[in-house]
């Protein structure tokens, strides 16, 4: 039996967003947010802080009334991990939100074909008709896409969609009533209109903050099939969402980039490296997720009579070669925080010189499995490269 709305959002409140110790205590009482909301108040799990615990006590139902009038107020729904429209593959990851507000048609985030796609905030000319060819190609096939909403391609995500007539899902770093992206209020609005869906797990008036980004990406990536990256650098946050993606077992594609040569295409290299697929058409994607469904060819057949259609080129303005650099040696960095064991022995050993992978579990005493996941998660952190020689070093 479902648990009411009042009480999720009770946890909600104590426990905040994001927060693994909630699905922790969810999990040892069975998914049964009255049975843990009861342990949270009597005290029960001496892993929670004293913060925690004092927002149990101060937590009231007028809290919680006024929540729900803000939604009711602005036709915002609520999603709680028990409700039937919770989006199936979302509550697969590790961490799934326990409560998403949502404005639009809630059907959206259960869609046979969900895929996100993701990239910088200043794309080259070439991304952006990449991205308005393939998104909308998706668009047209019946594909729901997934974006974070931020400027730059996020944002000429949706507006593919929009153009497309297709519908897309925006999940915010933000409250769905906050002003984000500044300068663009009515996209959420077309988005709505065209059938999707603007979606959070922050309470509807919370401001945008750098903390929130990495959590909201999670949610991007678990929404999805799988995660196209359009356009990355080698610190892009895109980077970031398919690291995720590839953490939930989900596919991960990549636009080759049109320079080899260019920085503002590093991140994809990285992922080219770790066996993402490359993509040169909408039915690369299609068929790789697919590949066991009756839909297959259906929509193969669809995209082909797309490209019919639209025969025309994607043109993109020539660029210049790039100029020569000097070499500039790079001084010893600060070593990253917040790293696992494994990636800050490896990281160590790379800050005194860089280093080739059999050297590197030879001094860290890590095995060739762990050395090598480490190693992958580094890169698509950006904290570290491999260089022509084979070695690994800090990025510059």
């Amino acid at each position: 039996m479902s648990s009411s709305i009042e009480v999720w959002l009770w946890l909600l409140l104590v426990m905040q967003p994001n927060n693994p110790k909630t699905n922790k205590i969810l999990s040892i009482c069975s998914g049964d947010a009255v049975k843990a909301s009861r342990a949270i108040r009597d005290k029960k799990f001496p892993f929670l802080s004293e913060n925690e615990n004092n927002r149990a006590l101060e937590t009231r139902n007028g809290n919680i009334m006024h929540i729900l009038k803000i939604c009711n107020e602005n036709n915002i729904q609520i999603l709680t991990l028990d409700s039937d429209e919770y989006p199936a593959l979302l509550k697969e990851i590790e961490n799934p939100p326990i409560v998403l507000f949502v404005k639009g048609d809630i059907s959206a985030l259960n869609s046979k074909l969900m895929i996100s796609a993701v990239g910088t905030k200043r794309p080259s000319e070439y991304s952006l008709n990449v991205t308005e060819n393939i998104v909308g190609t998706l668009s047209k096939v019946g594909a729901v896409m997934v974006s974070g909403n931020a400027e730059g391609l996020d944002t000429a995500v949706h507006r593919a969609c929009i153009k497309a007539k297709g519908r897309s899902v925006a999940v915010l770093p933000c409250g769905i009533l906050a002003n984000y992206p500044r300068g663009d209020k009515d996209l959420k609005n077309d988005i709505i209109k065209s059938g999707g869906a603007v979606v959070s797990e922050l309470l509807p008036y919370t401001s945008a903050n750098l903390y929130y980004f990495r959590p909201r990406d999670r949610i991007i990536s678990g929404l999805s099939l799988g995660t196209l990256v359009l356009q990355a650098g080698e610190k892009s946050g895109a980077l970031v969402t398919a690291n995720l993606a590839f953490s939930q077992n989900r596919e991960v594609f990549y636009i080759p980039p049109h320079n080899i040569f260019s920085k503002e295409y590093g991140g994809t290299r990285i992922l080219a490296y770790h066996n993402a697929v490359p993509v040169f058409d909408a039915s690369d994607i299609t068929e790789s997720l697919l590949k066991n469904t009756i839909e297959k060819e259906a929509v193969f057949n669809k995209i082909k009579n797309i490209k019919h259609e639209n025969s025309e080129p994607i043109k993109s303005k020539p660029q210049e070669p790039p100029k020569p650099q000097n070499i500039i040696k790079k001084e010893k960095p600060d070593i990253p925080e917040n790293l696992s064991d494994d990636e800050r022995k490896l990281v160590e050993i790379i800050a005194e010189k860089e280093t080739d992978i059999e050297t590197l579990i030879s001094k860290s005493g890590l095995s060739y499995e762990n050395a090598i996941s480490a190693l992958t998660m580094l890169e698509l952190a950006g904290v570290l490269e491999r260089q022509m020689d084979g070695n690994y070093a800090f990025r510059g």
